[in-house]
């Protein structure tokens, strides 16, 4: 493996663009697979330089079309090349190993954007389950690296994709070329403006579908309001991508697709929601697989696979984010124990790792593994906010509009939380305000208000209020029925129990922020309201005499 590599730094040597050291360097790999008497006649006859270059030109152009040729540049040192790729055993394994290490671990090649991770690549060809004469489809298929995890399985499939970049099409094109899959259709196209594989009586459908999204891609989307693709699913999101492509890789699908997506677009409740709730509604999703963090080069998102095929009535959720599955390699990390996750995967099972969720108990919200695992699904007595009637908001910005008038009130912050007890008294008076929002979101008293964000959540209990009073955006009210199930929430959130239900909702975001939907569903234990009305006297007491000893600090300061 170090002489390849040291092979493929010489050849970046002499040809500045790195596409054309790849192109180069597979192109030589063809010849050792395809020809390996003539590879060895070069390097063994006794020749001119010039004379070695255009034998070598001419058989190589024998082997690939000529669209895909990118010659090498004549100064380098040919037979030091060719006797590197003659004397080195190379099988699909060797090969993919050796692009891995020169678009994922060399990140200074910048190629990483192309390719998908060794591991990753072998975890979702498990994952397909790949059968004899299986037609496979990838609408963006980069620079192809995983055809050579399929090629390990079978040669005896059907491969059709299709990729805007020309130039990575045809590195696409050798790499099949060398994992030696000869029945490819993989073409170079905008699947948004005219996909390829669309006939008068539709989209053309496949067995298998797999699809790692390039991110970093620009998607012109506005005029596809009324495609057939898109039309009704409510996720024309330019930043998300990877929802564009599943989208799209939905109407090709027969049996099974398996996608790379960021963890946000399982549960962000924003458009995208709707592609969840339809593949929910549909029973489409087979299997969630949440990756180890830090194994892509970088990138700071969080990944899932996503599973996707007709009729499950239950959704398997495995968290491969466990330390079991990836090791440290360098600044980022590796999959390990591939083939016991693939296990958990075809056998369904419920593991330390995994676990099987009826449809029914799937909150379209979050489809997250690590929100699912290890989660027991049995009949219970609590109680959640919803059913006990809370109304919860976010916080509204009314001022700095047109519809600004003259009014009163208190713009309402973190700043202005008491540690204990109730707060009543508010800093930041304003005059002018949107009189309709204002009065919309005007606080009560006893309402509860929580931090939007934060590691531990900040909570305060509203007392009497005697003047009209308005959140900030950076806050959540939960507005309970009546004065007592206000006192008695606020003191379930003040003990440990509560409190670490609260940490849960804004870890789980991945961001340390609240989920309104997460927070309706927020178990609340039978006996909350046990002994609530005693901690809370004692909790205003000592607020008092907290303001009074903090009082004293200041007027102590002050007097120094």
């Amino acid at each position: 493996m170090k002489k390849l590599l040291d092979c493929f730094e010489y050849l970046k040597r002499y040809h500045i663009d790195m596409l054309d050291s790849m192109s180069i360097i597979l192109e030589l790999f063809i010849l050792k697979i395809q020809r390996p008497k003539e590879l060895q006649s070069l390097i063994h006859q006794e020749m001119r330089k010039d004379t070695l270059y255009q034998n070598l030109k001419t058989l190589i152009q024998s082997l690939i079309k000529p669209a895909f040729y990118v010659g090498i540049n004549p100064n380098i040192n040919i037979l030091k090349i060719l006797k590197i790729i003659d004397q080195t055993p190379l099988d699909n394994q060797i090969i993919e190993q050796f692009l891995h290490t020169i678009t994922q671990k060399k990140t200074s090649n910048k190629l990483y954007y192309y390719s998908t991770p060794l591991e990753v690549n072998q975890l979702l060809i498990s994952l397909l389950d790949i059968m004899p004469n299986d037609e496979i489809y990838n609408p963006c298929y980069g620079i192809g690296s995983v055809f050579l995890s399929i090629g390990s399985v079978t040669l005896d499939i059907k491969l059709y994709g299709e990729e805007l970049d020309e130039r990575l099409s045809n590195i696409a094109h050798l790499v099949a070329q060398v994992a030696q899959i000869k029945d490819t259709k993989l073409c170079v196209n905008d699947i948004l403006k005219q996909p390829t594989f669309k006939t008068k009586n539709g989209f053309e459908k496949f067995d298998k579908v797999l699809c790692n999204p390039p991110l970093y891609a620009h998607m012109g989307i506005e005029y596809l309001k009324e495609d057939e693709r898109f039309g009704k699913m409510g996720i024309l999101v330019k930043n998300y991508p990877e929802l564009i492509f599943l989208t799209h890789a939905l109407t090709h699908l027969k049996k099974r697709g398996v996608f790379i997506i960021r963890n946000q677009t399982l549960q962000k409740s924003s458009l995208e929601e709707k592609l969840r709730e339809k593949l929910c509604r549909e029973q489409m999703i087979e299997a969630i697989i949440e990756l180890p963090k830090n194994i892509f080069p970088h990138q700071n998102y969080e990944f899932s696979i996503l599973v996707i095929s007709p009729e499950n009535k239950n959704i398997l959720h495995i968290n491969a984010n466990h330390e079991y599955f990836y090791r440290k390699d360098g600044k980022y990390n590796r999959l390990i124990h591939i083939d016991e996750l693939a296990n958990i995967f075809k056998q369904k099972l419920q593991t330390t790792y995994s676990t099987l969720t009826p449809i029914e108990h799937i909150q379209t919200h979050d489809l997250r593994a690590q929100t699912y695992v290890n989660r027991i699904y049995t009949p219970t007595h609590t109680d959640t906010l919803q059913s006990l009637g809370v109304e919860i908001f976010r916080g509204q910005r009314v001022y700095g509009s047109p519809k600004d008038t003259p009014i009163e009130y208190y713009d309402v912050g973190i700043a202005d939380f008491k540690p204990y007890g109730i707060t009543e008294n508010f800093e930041n008076k304003k005059y002018y305000g949107d009189k309709t929002k204002i009065k919309k979101y005007a606080l009560q008293s006893y309402d509860i208000l929580l931090s939007l964000r934060g590691v531990s959540p900040k909570i305060t209990l509203l007392g009497e209020l005697k003047s009209c009073c308005v959140a900030n955006a950076g806050i959540i009210t939960l507005r309970a029925k009546n004065k007592q199930m206000a006192i008695a929430l606020y003191c379930y959130f003040f003990g440990k129990d509560g409190e670490n239900a609260l940490k849960k909702i804004y870890e789980q975001s991945g961001e340390n922020t609240v989920n309104i939907e997460s927070l309706y569903l927020l178990d609340i234990p039978e006996g909350y309201k046990k002994n609530a009305q005693k901690t809370f006297n004692t909790l205003k007491k000592l607020g008092e005499e907290l303001e009074m000893i903090e009082d004293k600090i200041q007027k102590l300061k002050e007097a120094q």
